[in-house]
């Protein structure tokens, strides 16, 4: 029996000791709960630090203590939130998406019995916080938890993240960004979260206070992050060519890298850290997505054993899909096309290595969009330090369909200014793109005589990228509807307007002239002149 270091009356612990003498145990009690603020601002974090008596031996195990706290809205909306302990209190964190009075009542249970505290409230008031990532209603791209659109720009940045290196993804315009929970953070927490020093079944408090430092690091920022839980070094073991640091993952003493996927005893562990994940850090705006896990084809136990690797993939998508209250989506990627994570995942994702042309960027891409009713990304792919491969791969894939540029790897190893210097241009011309708000977006038919043309069209806009001997060509567009539409050619390399014209669609078919150009690329937008202005939201 252990009690934690928490304040306690002296009353309390007298009776805990009559009540041992005697082989009974004492029901739980709440002595206090303290909130961080009694106003907060909508989306902002509210702190609830508990002080608990109770029975058990481990902290972290809720079916020894649970503790959790239930929130009530003005509209009448209720939210389990469960609560966690941080290696010395016990606290419950949530975020408001109503203005107003919230009331809340916190409660635990033991072996022993259950209480709970004196229902509280608090106040929360408008803010300018856009709240987290969902899917938007076209399902085609993602947006804010108000309905603002979002698209997202970044890279890959999975270890040794510093404030300098989250100051310059702000200043670059970046709004996500990939990490993972894993031992290469040489900047501190660098163990996984769970991890040899403390444990299975317990959590590594130096990488939870990384992963804290981390999170309102990128919320000071507007950034979010895609957290890959399981990288897929940590559940490799001798396979050729593939990174192995099974060695350094606790599961280690109860199974194998090759039978992880299928072990009912190690999914009994897992279902208990996914849980403290998700309590500790589900509340942030600045947790983009739960990646569950990177590169599958990479681990022991896919190459022994797909069944077990594909039901594991789908029984964790699953857990996160049900037990978050904030429900940030989730994705995890294979190395290449994986149709049964993409079916199980609300973020169908792919990588791209050695082949970077943009017929394979855009095959790639077109192959997620078809497959899937789901907004898709490029999780990881590389890039050439001269930005000439950046700039193909953000523009292709934007007209391609993805919902996030590539997410390079990575911006701590091979990055450049020449990369950097691809962004700002890019981010002028999708500034004022309602993503969320297109209706019926779908694979624009378009076309040019011996070059590449790509796009998305809407009822509201049609826009995408073109390459190759362009200049002086005519760009044809099929499938438009009837009405008067600006026309308007960008230059990728600066983001500004060329050309800006009005057009008359009349058979839904338009031949429009491009610009006399020595540029090999170039942007458009066809824009119904019904469509309202839009910029993207800036945190």
């Amino acid at each position: 029996m252990k009690h934690p270091p928490l304040k306690s009356s002296s009353f309390t612990i007298c009776l805990l000791l009559v009540l041992s003498a005697f082989g009974l145990r004492a029901a739980p009690n709440i002595t206090s709960v303290s909130r961080s603020a009694d106003q907060v601002g909508k989306y902002a974090k509210l702190e609830l630090t508990v002080v608990l008596t109770a029975t058990y031996t481990n902290a972290y195990d809720p079916d020894e203590i649970d503790l959790w706290g239930e929130f009530t809205s003005p509209s009448h909306k209720f939210w389990r939130v469960n609560g966690f302990n941080d290696g010395m209190q016990w606290k419950i964190r949530f975020a408001a998406n109503e203005t107003g009075n919230w009331t809340y009542i916190v409660k635990a249970k033991d072996a022993s019995g259950s209480c709970q505290a004196m229902p509280a409230g608090f106040m929360c008031v408008a803010s300018t916080n856009h709240g987290w990532i969902r899917i938007a209603p076209n399902h085609r791209y993602l947006a804010y938890d108000d309905g603002t659109s979002f698209y997202g720009v970044g890279a890959c940045y999975p270890w040794s993240d510093t404030t300098s290196g989250f100051d310059q993804m702000h200043n670059l315009g970046f709004n996500v960004y990939v990490y993972w929970n894993g031992t290469y953070d040489r900047d501190g927490g660098n163990n996984l979260i769970e991890s040899m020093a403390s444990g299975l079944g317990h959590y590594d408090q130096g990488k939870c206070k990384r992963l804290d430092n981390l999170i309102n690091w990128s919320e000071t920022r507007g950034l979010g992050m895609i957290l890959v839980i399981w990288p897929h070094d940590y559940l490799c073991e001798n396979m050729g060519g593939w990174p192995a640091a099974w060695s350094k993952n606790p599961y280690n003493s109860i199974t194998t890298a090759a039978a992880f996927y299928g072990d009912t005893n190690a999914w009994a562990y897992q279902e208990k850290m996914y849980r403290y994940i998700i309590a500790r850090w589900g509340y942030s705006t600045a947790l983009a997505s739960w990646q569950t896990v990177d590169e599958i084809s990479g681990t022991s136990g896919w190459r022994g054993n797909q069944v077990a690797a594909n039901a594991w993939n789908a029984k964790i998508a699953g857990y996160f899909q049900s037990n978050d209250p904030f429900k940030h989506p989730t994705t995890a990627s294979h190395g290449n096309f994986w149709d049964e994570g993409n079916q199980a995942n609300d973020l169908p994702n792919t990588e791209i290595y050695g082949n970077y042309s943009t017929a394979n960027i855009v095959s790639t891409v077109h192959k997620l969009w078809d497959g899937y009713d789901k907004p898709c990304i490029m999780g990881e792919t590389g890039a050439d330090r001269n930005g000439e491969t950046a700039h193909r791969k953000i523009w292709t894939g934007l007209a391609s369909g993805i919902s996030i540029t590539p997410l390079l790897w990575s911006f701590n190893q091979g990055w450049s200014d020449a990369i950097s210097a691809q962004y700002a241009p890019f981010e002028k011309f999708i500034a004022n793109i309602n993503f969320a708000g297109l209706t019926s977006p779908a694979l624009a038919k378009v076309g040019i005589a011996d070059a590449g043309a790509y796009g998305i069209t809407s009822d509201q806009l049609t826009f995408g990228w073109i390459t190759g001997d362009i200049s002086g060509k005519n760009l044809n567009v099929s499938g438009l509807g009837n009405g008067v539409y600006r026309m308007e050619w960008w230059n990728c390399a600066t983001g500004t307007v060329l050309t800006n014209s009005a057009v008359t669609i009349t058979d839904g078919s338009l031949s429009a002239a491009i610009p006399t150009t020595s540029q090999a690329d170039l942007a458009f937008k066809i824009i119904l002149n019904t469509t309202g202005t839009f910029r993207r939201a800036v945190k």
